[in-house]
């Protein structure tokens, strides 16, 4: 295993991917049009801070006292921006746009860790299951976009 401050920088690293997510997936609730869509972005959003959540009690457990809880600079940018789109009339279509494109980055700095021998099993078991579910939650981002360009 690797050293300890590593273990907890990776740890951060996601914390705080998944903090953007659960904050840009919460943003694009308050923005939907459509209920079901809503309703979707919530749930998602309430997943993500799971995520955190479960990374965060790692973190502890390692000695972290003093977890960052807030997502990052980029994340704050692409909330703003889904928030200009939303206000401009750009629609469920514009917020589902947004939500792609912040799984895209959160799949890939989840890839990052997700066969990093240099983190602990039950870490890597974490990490690797959550990525899953980013990877099968942007899948259906991308099929809900399609289904509402088709109609």
């Amino acid at each position: 295993m690797a050293n300890h401050k590593y273990v907890v920088d990776a740890l951060e690293d996601l914390i705080q991917v998944a903090r953007d997510g659960q904050s840009g997936y919460r943003d694009g609730a308050e923005h939907a049009k459509d209920p079901q869509l809503r309703r979707f972005l919530e749930s998602v959003s309430l997943a993500r801070a799971k995520f955190a959540g479960d990374l965060e009690n790692y973190a502890v457990r390692l000695g972290k006292g003093d977890v960052d809880r807030s997502g990052s600079m980029k994340g704050a940018i692409q909330r703003g921006w889904t928030d200009l789109k939303a206000n401009l009339g750009g629609g469920d279509d514009s917020i589902l746009s947004s939500m792609e494109t912040g799984d895209s980055y959160a799949k890939h700095r989840y890839e990052r860790y997700a066969n990093d021998n240099k983190l602990p099993e039950d870490v890597l078991e974490t990490i690797r299951i959550q990525q899953q579910t980013i990877a099968a939650t942007l899948d259906r981002v991308r099929a809900m976009r399609q289904i509402r360009k088709a109609a």
